[in-house]
Order: C-alpha cells, then sequence, then structure tokens
C-alpha cells in the first residue's frame, strides 16, 4: 500500500540547518534502516533548508503494510499519513 506522509516544521526549528540535524536524517533515511522498518520511500518532496522564512514542509510517499509502519518510522517526527489510491492511466498505476 502506498501511503503519503505529511511534515510541517518551522523554519528556525529545521533540523537540516545543523550537521547533528543532517547526520540523525540521513541515517534515518538509510537503505539499512527502512529496509528494517519495513517501508520503502517511493518519492519525497521537501521545502528546505532554502526557504528560511515559512514552516517547511515535507511530502513522502512511502509504502508499507498499513499506516502504523509508516509512523513508527519517522519516530518523534511528527507526520500526518494518509492512504495514497492508484487508478491506471495509458496502461500504468498513477498516484491520485
Amino acid at each position: 500500500m502506498l501511503y503519503e506522509a505529511i511534515h510541517t516544521h518551522q523554519a528556525s526549528r529545521c533540523r537540516l540547518l545543523s550537521t547533528e540535524g543532517k547526520a540523525i536524517l540521513k541515517q534515518l533515511f538509510s537503505e539499512q534502516n527502512m529496509k528494517n522498518s519495513g517501508v520503502n520511500l517511493v518519492a519525497a518532496y521537501m521545502s528546505c533548508p532554502q526557504d528560511t522564512s515559512v514552516e517547511h514542509k515535507g511530502f513522502f510517499t512511502m509504502g508499507a503494510q498499513n499506516p502504523e509502519a509508516v509512523k513508527r518510522f519517522f519516530g518523534q517526527m511528527a507526520v500526518e499519513v494518509r492512504h495514497n489510491q492508484t487508478t491506471k492511466r495509458s496502461g500504468q498505476d498513477v498516484i491520485i
């Protein structure tokens, strides 16, 4: 199943602004951690760190057995998890 995990934080609290924060995110999204968590990162978009004046948003399309697995993967990082639906267009799966 595909899920969309959406994360928002204030620009001033962005983990990507520090070396330690970058290391934490690199470990979180490491191939081994994702495999151990039973999730697969399909696509991602993050508005940071370029945008420093407003809230940062991250959108992560994840493959997982259930939404709880996605929430467990992100741990203390607050995310809203939504179920993605797919449809066939021109013979290919398209996320809607």
